[in-house]
């Protein structure tokens, strides 16, 4: 009999124990159920306009986590919910568990001050820190920063046309605000409306100039900026010629940074070139360029036959005039490419972030 009571007390403790892990088991299960997503509009005014901004927080994303934060400028033409609509980040931010923002500007034509609702890219003005659309952009992401809790190591900005160039300014006039950026069918900082005229803009200013101009934004503030361009071989609007121009220019820009030499140390050739023929869509050819110890600091995404267009994003008969759905995701492309970086380690050795 006293065997059999000891055994009994094993078991109860082991019950106990099983019991213990079970209830620490699920509540652990319940802390991963997801919360509702948070979908909120934020706003800015200054001298120079009105200024508001989508933010979508998915539900994946966990409170107690900083999570990063993707800016996405849309084009002339295009309003922020357009922007939002055609891309498809959404999604890839509930898997990915990051928020997305997207700024925009007052649209009232009887105001004059946002023609064709382009961002004002072509200003010289607004081409420096603290100034009109580039000093809205960076306070409506500092006030999402402030809101939600955001990793401020990992803010990544990228833009569709109008919205591209407008993010080459912003890459050079906050490098200490985003750690990296995304350039969509536009051009290099500092071109303004000769970026417009294709191709003979990118012929007239050249890279050179334009990286000097664009370390000189920066400042006290001057860094390695990684950068993602995504050109279409057939667009008219912003040519290979201006996807050309802008990877020159920030290749040249970050030599500058790192060593006050034009080319070197990172090469101005990719060091790599990945072709893909996709079942189905366009093919297309990703040209990375890396250091000396094998970390990337740019991309670019030549897709074949795609004009002007945010590429891939939703095939919705309404936003035909935006997307195309024969291209690989522009949203997938670019988040794969800002995953690997972080604000405070794009430096050499190595700009890329290792596991």
């Amino acid at each position: 009999m006293k065997g059999i009571g000891r055994q009994d007390g094993r078991l109860a403790i082991a019950f106990g124990l099983l019991a213990l892990c079970l209830a620490a088991c699920s509540s652990g299960r319940s802390d991963e159920v997801e919360a509702p997503d948070t979908n909120a509009e934020i706003y800015y005014s200054n001298a120079f306009g009105q200024y508001r901004s989508l933010v979508y927080v998915p539900g994946s994303v966990r409170p107690g986590n900083p999570a990063p934060l993707v800016v996405v400028l849309h084009g002339a033409n295009t309003t922020a919910e357009q922007q939002r609509a055609s891309n498809l980040f959404d999604p890839i931010a509930v898997r990915e568990r990051f928020i997305v923002m997207y700024p925009d500007h007052e649209t009232d034509s009887a105001l004059g001050q946002h023609p064709l609702q382009s961002w004002h890219f072509y200003n010289p003005l607004e081409m420096q820190r603290d100034v009109g659309d580039a000093q809205a952009i960076a306070e409506l992401t500092r006030q999402a920063m402030a809101t939600w809790n955001v990793d401020p190591e990992r803010v990544y900005i990228v833009g569709m046309s109008a919205g591209g160039w407008m993010t080459s300014i912003m890459g050079a006039t906050y490098p200490d605000l985003y750690a990296a950026i995304g350039l969509v069918e536009s051009g290099a900082y500092g071109i303004g409306l000769a970026g417009i005229g294709q191709p003979l803009g990118p012929l007239l200013l050249r890279p050179e100039l334009l990286a000097l101009a664009a370390y000189q934004a920066m400042g006290s503030r001057t860094r390695v900026l990684p950068v993602i361009n995504i050109q279409g071989e057939k667009d008219p609007a912003a040519t290979p010629a201006s996807g050309a121009h802008a990877v020159r220019q920030w290749l040249m820009t970050n030599n500058l940074v790192a060593s006050g030499n034009l080319n070197a140390p990172f090469p101005l050739s990719p060091t790599e070139t990945i072709d893909v023929t996709p079942q189905s869509g366009y093919p297309y050819h990703i040209d990375i360029y890396k250091d000396e110890d094998g970390c990337r600091i740019l991309e670019q995404v030549r897709i074949e036959e795609m004009a002007h267009y945010w590429p891939g994003g939703s095939d919705d008969p309404k936003l035909r005039g935006f997307t195309d759905p024969q291209a690989p995701s522009g949203a997938e492309l670019t988040w794969a490419f800002f995953k690997r970086f972080r604000l405070s380690d794009t430096s050499l050795p190595c700009v890329e972030s290792r596991p």
